[in-house]
C-alpha cells in the first residue's frame, strides 16, 4: 500500500479538500490494519446468565436497567424473577425459607411479578428473546431480554402448568431456590428427594420439548447427575462458584453450601453445557472465595481461573446483579464492562474473553430455543 503524497500545488487546501483526504487516510490505514482493528473499534458484547437488576434494591420502573444495558453494550441478560421471594429472609448465614406459601400463592405471585416485567420490557423497547433470530438480533446490536424464574414453585406441583408461563414468554428456567418444593432438592437445606423428584425429572423433558432453557444453580450434586441422565439438550448452571468436592447443606456459610464440585462442572461442561461465575463479594474474602466487596478485578480474575479449569467455552457470567447481597463486586453493567476491560488488561486472548462475555450463552440459548 502506497503512502499518500502531499499534492504540488501550492494553493491552500479548501475545508472540502481537507475532509476528504483526512477520511481516505483513515479508510486506507483501517485496510493496511485488517478486519481486526475494524473489530478493536467495537466493544465486545455482553450476557449475563442471571441478573435481579431492579428486582431486589431498586425499583423496576426506576431501575435504569434498560438505560445501563444500552450504554454498555449487553446484548442478552437472563431477568430472574425471584420465585419464592416473599416467603424467604436473609441471616447472619444466608438465605432461608421464612413461612410456607397457601395454595395458588406462589401462582399468583409469579404471574403479577411477570406481567410487571413484561411491560418493563415493552415500555423500555428492548428486544424480548424468544427464538433464536432474536438472539441473532441481541448479538447484531439489539439489547435483549430473557424472562427468566428462580425456582420452578410457581407450578405448584403441575408440570402442565409449564405452558401458560411458555405462552407469555418464559425462556428461561432455574428449577429451585430456597424454598421446599416437589421439583427436587436445593443445596442450603437436607435432602429429600434424593435430587431431582419424579416431577423434576418430567420438568427436563418438559423444558427440552418445549424450548426452555434448563438452569440448576442451587440444586443438588445429585440432580445435576440425574439431568445428565435425562436431558437431551445442554443445561447450565447459571450463578455460583466451582471449589472442590462442592458444598454441604451443613456448612456453616450459605455462600460454602453454594459451591459447584469441579467434577461436576466439567460434566455439565462435556454435555456442552456452560457454568456461570457469580459477582459476589465477601467482607473478608476467604475459605476457598477471593473478591471481596466492590472488588472486580479479583472477580476477573476467578473468572480466567474458571476458565483454566474448565474451559473457555463454558464459562459465562451469572453476575446475581441485587442478589448477592451488600457486598457485591459488580452492581451495574458499568462494573460488568470494567470486568471486561480487566480480562483484557490480564492478557486473557479476546476469542475467550468473547466467549466468556456473550458468546457461551447465546450458544446454549440458540441450542434450546424454537423457532
Amino acid at each position: 500500500m502506497y503512502a499518500l503524497k502531499p499534492a504540488r500545488n501550492c494553493s491552500k487546501p479548501t475545508p472540502s479538500s481537507v475532509g476528504r483526504r483526512r477520511v481516505l487516510q483513515a479508510a486506507i490505514a483501517l485496510l493496511a490494519a485488517g478486519p481486526f482493528a475494524a473489530r478493536a473499534q467495537q466493544r465486545v458484547p455482553i450476557a449475563d446468565m442471571h441478573s435481579h437488576y431492579g428486582m431486589i434494591t431498586r425499583k423496576i420502573a426506576d431501575s435504569g436497567l434498560a438505560e445501563d444495558m444500552r450504554a454498555q453494550r449487553v446484548a442478552l441478560v437472563a431477568w430472574k424473577l425471584v420465585a419464592d421471594g416473599r416467603w424467604i429472609r436473609a441471616t447472619n448465614t444466608g438465605i432461608e425459607q421464612s413461612s410456607t406459601p397457601a395454595p395458588g400463592d406462589l401462582a399468583a405471585f409469579f404471574n403479577t411479578a411477570f406481567e410487571r416485567m413484561r411491560a418493563y420490557v415493552a415500555e423500555q423497547k428492548l428486544r424480548l428473546v424468544l427464538t433464536p433470530a432474536d438472539v441473532d438480533a441481541c448479538l447484531a446490536g439489539e439489547s435483549g431480554i430473557v424472562l427468566a424464574s428462580e425456582g420452578a414453585d410457581f407450578l405448584e406441583g403441575k408440570v402442565e402448568n409449564l405452558d401458560t408461563a411458555y405462552a407469555k414468554g418464559l425462556r428461561h428456567l432455574q428449577f429451585v431456590h430456597y424454598i421446599r418444593t416437589p421439583v427436587g432438592d436445593f443445596q442450603t437445606v437436607a435432602p429429600t428427594h434424593g435430587g431431582l423428584s419424579a416431577m423434576g425429572k418430567q420438568l427436563i423433558e418438559a423444558c427440552n420439548a418445549k424450548g426452555i432453557l434448563v438452569d440448576l444453580a442451587h440444586s443438588t450434586l445429585p440432580s445435576v447427575d440425574q439431568a445428565l441422565e435425562i436431558a437431551k439438550a445442554p443445561f447450565i448452571w447459571s450463578h455460583g462458584w466451582v471449589d472442590g468436592d462442592g458444598g454441604n447443606w451443613q456448612d456453616p456459610y450459605g455462600f460454602l453450601k453454594r459451591r459447584l464440585s469441579l467434577a461436576h462442572a466439567k460434566k455439565i461442561a462435556a454435555r456442552g453445557g456452560v457454568v456461570g461465575l457469580w459477582a459476589l463479594g465477601l467482607s473478608r474474602p476467604g475459605l476457598g472465595w477471593s473478591v471481596g466487596s466492590r472488588d472486580t478485578w479479583s472477580y476477573a480474575s476467578e473468572i480466567a481461573k474458571l476458565v483454566d479449569r474448565i474451559g473457555a467455552d463454558h464459562v459465562a457470567l451469572g453476575t446475581d446483579i441485587e442478589g448477592v447481597g451488600p457486598n457485591w463486586a459488580v452492581n451495574s453493567y458499568g462494573d460488568v464492562r470494567k470486568v471486561v476491560d480487566q480480562l483484557q488488561e490480564m492478557k486473557v486472548p479476546t476469542s475467550v474473553i468473547e466467549r466468556v462475555s456473550y458468546a457461551n450463552y447465546a450458544r446454549v440459548l440458540k441450542a434450546v430455543l424454537r423457532q
